[in-house]
């Protein structure tokens, strides 16, 4: 977990806020986001999530208000 390859991000990620709540997670290939991810708000809720390519967003994505409401879905393209 959170490892690196000649200084570049690879494998699986998780990132916390100072006060140990969890900020994201999701894999990196060589420093570019790749698959499923997942960002939280600062208490917790889902922010949005979905999937990367190449460090690229692809396919549906949700986006949520930080009371946990969903705000909006997207559909992207590569």
């Amino acid at each position: 977990m959170n490892q690196t390859i000649n200084g570049l991000r690879d494998g699986y990620w998780e990132r916390y806020y100072p006060d140990g709540t969890l900020a994201y997670k999701g894999n990196y290939i060589l420093d570019k986001e790749e698959g499923y991810w997942e960002e939280y708000w600062t208490k917790g809720q889902i922010r949005h999530k979905g999937n990367y390519k190449n460090g690229n967003r692809e396919g549906y994505w949700e986006w949520y208000y930080n009371d946990g409401q969903l705000m909006a879905k997207q559909y992207y393209i590569i």
